[in-house]
Formats: C-alpha cells, structure tokens, sequence
C-alpha cells in the first residue's frame, strides 16, 4: 500500500524534514500545464468507459514469497505482504475548513504550511494509489495484481499511536474518507476492522513509469458516488529509504488501523491532473484546491485540479497489519459492540 497512500510524511528528523519540504516547494513552483497534461494523456486517461478497467503494476512481475507479519499488544485481525508495489501520492492542499468537519475527535489535520503545499489555514487531502504484485491475506493470495485507492486526510500522529505500538518516528498517518480495492479478499478483510471499504473491480491503474521513476500513470477510479481518475507524470526518483504508513478508522467495532511497512522505497516528485464529477462530495473538497484548477475533460465534463504528488516504488514489496483497539466503555465515550 499505502501506500496507499502517497501522501505527505512527517519526518522524524529535522534534515529529511528540510529536504522534504524543498522537493514539494520546488514542485509546487513548477507551472504544471494541466492542458498540456491533459493533451498527452492516453484515451483511457480522458474517455467514460471503465466497464474493463485494467491494473499493471510493472511490464514483469516478482513472484518471490514473504512471511506475513504480526503485531503485539493489540487485536490482530489480518496479516499482509506483497511482493513488489508501487504508490502515487497526490498531495492536494485543500481548506482547513472543508477538513475539520470530516474527521473524528482525536484527529487533527497537517497544516499544508508545515509540508511546503499551503498555508497554516489549509490541510492536506492525500488520494494514495497503490498497485501491489502477490498481495497475500494471512498468506493467501487471491489474484496476481490489486489496486488500492484512498482519499484521505493527511492527520498528525493520533494518541491511539503510542498503545498500539504505532508511533513509528516519519510515519505517514491518514484518515480515510473512502477506501476503494479491486481486490475482493482484501476488502473483505478490511471490513472485518469496520473500515469505509468498497470493491471495485473495474479500477484502472495504468503505468508506464520506468524503473527510473520517470513516465506516466493513468489512475480511473469508477466509484458510484465519487468516480475520479488522474494523469501523473513522475520526474524520476531522487531518495530512497524508508516507509511507514497508518490508515486510522474509527468505526463500530472500535479504532482499526491498518498499516504498512517498507523496508526499501524509492521516492520521487511528481506532477499531476485530478478530475472529479462535478456535484459530488469529492469534487466539493477539491474545487479551490492544489495548485489551482486544471482543465475540464471536453469527453466526461469532470473538472480538475492541478497538484504535486510523490511516486514511490518498492521493490522488495513490504509487510503490514490490520488491527483493531477495543477501549472501555467509560462515560462518554464509545461503547463498542460486543
């Protein structure tokens, strides 16, 4: 996953924290040239039709097996790997305002000043588009490739993180407005936890980024009530190290957290156009955001934004957990449902 997520992370240390910052703020300087953009991108970036959406993560395939694995201290539902992955991070500054209302007590959002994409009365809204290789369920594998799409709000470290064990030093941490797979096993898992999940089969995840980090993703997403798709062009990679990820939930079962480890990733910059259907909630966050609108698609008529992201890709793939912490029942506070 999560990369899943390709979102924004806070960095323990103040040098990956300064050069972070200097790569969004570069990026963000960069004229993206959403018509130009728009112009290049291939049909399937640009045309309705989604009823055979397709998922490559890479022209070949790394088939090697891992051992699942496990966290301590918490209820452990499900363990993951994957083989080989890649993310796209598109980091949209969007409006404190339009942030706040969407997420639960506990959770404050990343001012966009603090990560070079905005001012300290903007948030940053992640879309994390995730293409993982032999993603196995407690060390099964359902099908060779899945997709993982989430919008969600870039959150500082939740007190939850600590008791969990999850308080890992330049972790990203997200909270999720929606959570789209194409991959049944694995939504099925996650709903296990309570999260916002839904299957799609037809999501679109086509990439033609070399191993150089440079070249082009088309990303179509056909959600019922928020379709979106974008056109990502990534500069190259310039870092490697490593990733952690936390998506946070707070559903009916209690807090569920799902996160992800990768050992080696490559990171780079990367520029890109996001269309919404005008009307839906998705669109409403977006408009006014990122670097400023983009062009409206003349075959769909969803409208778009221009934004940086960041283009990740892990090659020894990675491992990661879904957890889910039961709290008391104490006087106003949740009750979970036994």
């Amino acid at each position: 996953m999560l990369t899943a997520l390709e979102a924004i992370r806070r960095i323990a240390s103040y040098q990956r924290r300064t050069t972070f910052r200097r790569w969004l703020l570069r990026l963000g300087a960069v004229v993206l040239g959403g018509a130009t953009l728009l112009a290049a991108a291939p049909a399937s970036a640009t045309t309705g039709g989604t009823e055979k959406g397709s998922s490559t993560c890479r022209s070949s395939a790394d088939r090697t097996s891992t051992e699942p694995a496990t966290t301590s201290g918490v209820q452990v539902l499900h363990n993951y790997r994957m083989s080989f992955a890649t993310e796209m991070a598109n980091a949209i500054r969007v409006s404190k305002d339009k942030l706040v209302p969407l997420l639960p007590e506990g959770y404050e959002p990343v001012p966009a000043s603090e990560v070079g994409v905005g001012g300290e009365n903007d948030g940053v809204l992640v879309i994390v588009n995730v293409c993982n290789e032999n993603f196995s369920v407690d060390g099964t594998v359902a099908q060779p490739t899945s997709t993982v799409n989430i919008p969600s709000i870039l959150v500082r470290e939740p007190p939850d993180a600590a008791a969990a064990g999850l308080n890992i030093p330049g972790a990203f941490h997200i909270y999720p407005l929606a959570i789209y797979i194409n991959d049944r096993a694995y939504a099925d898992s996650l709903r296990s936890g309570g999260m916002p999940v839904q299957f799609i089969p037809h999501i679109t995840h086509d990439r033609r980024i070399n191993d150089a980090g440079v070249g082009e993703l088309t990303v179509r997403v056909p959600a019922r009530k928020n379709p979106f798709y974008s056109f990502n062009q990534g500069l190259g990679f310039s870092s490697t190290g490593r990733v952690d990820v936390v998506v946070w939930y707070e559903g009916d079962k209690g807090t569920a957290a799902l996160n992800f480890r990768f050992d080696l990733a490559q990171e780079g910059l990367a520029q890109s156009v996001v269309f919404t259907k005008p009307g839906t909630k998705l669109n409403r966050l977006l408009t006014g955001g990122g670097l400023g609108a983009g062009p409206t698609d003349p075959n769909t008529g969803f409208e778009s934004i221009r934004t940086p992201s960041i283009s990740f890709q892990y090659p020894q793939g990675g491992s990661g957990s879904l957890i889910l912490i039961k709290k008391p029942c104490d006087y106003g506070s949740k009750c979970m449902k036994q």
